[in-house]
């Protein structure tokens, strides 16, 4: 029961967003090319893997 009192000052079971002042707001066209981006760098790190992998086994 000692938890009461800054229960009651809390905000009721929602999260506000946190917005900073200088927050950027990418068009839909860049986060698209940063996700084919990010695509890209995934599948070019997963080929290296495998080639190493496959490069090192006997």
């Amino acid at each position: 029961m000692t938890h009461q009192p800054f229960d009651d000052r809390r905000e009721p079971a929602r999260l506000s967003d946190i917005i900073a002042a200088d927050e950027a707001h990418p068009t839909f066209g860049r986060q698209v090319m940063n996700g084919l981006g990010g695509l890209l760098v995934l599948m070019i790190t997963g080929v290296v893997v495998v080639l190493l992998v496959l490069w090192k086994s006997p």
